[in-house]
């Protein structure tokens, strides 16, 4: 939550409305701003010092996410400014099509409620709720970005006396630059949820940073999770379309819960396989707690279809981070050794009968107590591999 600047319980009437001083520094300081959030704050305060007692208000637009369906930033005198997210619930999408929010979305109609008047507040669900707040008045305006598409700004007083013209003139008159500004912000947001959803968190963020070209990278030292479901083409084969991704979307997710909740970085999906790296410097001890923890929270998750079985390996090595690929089609992935191996070694979870193994290197830097399941030659490795299984009970077996 961030701070609100306090200008006061009453803003005079009489204050100056400088058109002017909103406009400049909009476009001086708002794209320099550090998030949406601090550019409603801060228009708000500046609304108010321009006269108009401006009590809560909000920036919303319809987003590119993997879950939600708009996201908006809310701000109160009182408490500051935070995130919101209407999400791809029929819940919230119900209460999204039945608010002033949506025609703007949809016609880029804007509305305007005098809340003390019941007729008025009757039209729309937040009328009501927002009365029984305090409210008096409340503005939805379209702000019309450049592609066509509308998004929105909300301003609610509690003054009895609401806005008055001369004031909603002044927010007309603010909105071309505070559309453009924001407009801004909304881009930068996409393409930072694009690459956290597509690349990973980290390697999206070397992306959006500048590391686009094929070679660009460095090496790391990371504990490398490799898992693959087993029996996945009887599966295909025994299953409608609809129901085996329903399947793979739930093992997916589970998978991912997982490893983040370690801070752990899921890299790619293939297949049914999931690779995912635990990033460390110098601290391995730790690396292998957080990979390890994930891999048993996932081993013993009810959210998991019954009878569904997987193998994970883990093991620590020196990786190269970064772009491979061809020309313009690039990966931002993990290369080497040391990713080939836990490949391997995952390979060994079936014939041995057990859900998770992990390396010699992997072994020596657990606290766990783990089993030797012997040493076996896997293919491109020049030397048997010994490799082991925790010595505690697992809920699914790798068969």
């Amino acid at each position: 939550m961030s701070p609100t600047p306090d200008t006061g319980p009453d803003v005079p009437p009489s204050a100056t409305l400088d058109v002017q001083d909103i406009l400049s520094w909009l476009m001086r300081e708002g794209p320099r701003l550090a998030s949406p959030a601090a550019l409603l704050e801060r228009y708000s305060a500046k609304l108010r010092e321009a006269g108009l007692q401006v009590d809560r208000s909000t920036l919303g637009a319809p987003v590119l996410h993997p879950v939600a369906r708009s996201s908006f930033v809310f701000w109160e005198l009182e408490t500051g400014s935070e995130q919101r997210w209407f999400i791809y619930s029929p819940e919230q999408l119900k209460l999204l099509e039945a608010s002033p929010i949506q025609r703007i979305y949809t016609q880029g109609e804007a509305t305007s409620l005098r809340l003390d008047l019941p007729e008025e507040r009757d039209r729309f669900p937040i009328g009501e709720d927002l009365w029984s707040e305090g409210y008096h008045q409340y503005e939805a305006l379209p702000l019309e970005f450049s592609d066509g598409t509308f998004k929105v700004l909300t301003l609610a007083t509690k003054s009895p006396a609401g806005f008055d013209t001369g004031q909603l003139e002044l927010v007309r008159t603010t909105l071309p630059a505070l559309t453009l500004v924001f407009e801004g912000h909304i881009a930068r947001n996409t393409a930072k949820t694009l690459m956290e959803t597509y690349v990973g968190t980290r390697a999206g963020l070397r992306v959006l940073n500048g590391e686009i070209a094929r070679g660009d990278g460095s090496p790391i030292d990371a504990v490398i999770w490799f898992s693959d479901l087993r029996g996945f083409t009887s599966l295909a084969q025994s299953r409608g379309e609809a129901e085996l991704l329903q399947l793979l979307n739930s093992y997916f997710g589970a998978v991912t819960d997982a490893i983040e909740a370690q801070s752990g970085e899921v890299l790619k999906f293939i297949g049914d396989a999931v690779l995912a790296i635990f990033p460390f410097e110098g601290d391995l001890h730790s690396a292998v707690h957080r990979a390890e923890t994930a891999a048993l929270q996932l081993l013993q998750s009810t959210s998991l279809e019954s009878g569904l079985s997987f193998g994970i390996a883990l093991h620590p090595g020196r990786v190269f981070y970064g772009n491979i690929g061809g020309g313009t089609r690039l990966d931002f992935t993990v290369i080497g050794a040391s990713v080939n191996l836990a490949s391997r070694i995952e390979g060994l979870c079936a014939l041995l009968d057990h859900p998770l193994l992990a390396s010699a290197d992997f072994v020596n830097a657990s606290s766990l107590t783990w089993l030797s399941k012997g040493r076996h030659r896997l293919k491109g490795v020049a030397e048997p591999v010994e490799v082991f299984a925790p010595v505690q009970p697992t809920l699914r077996t790798a068969t």
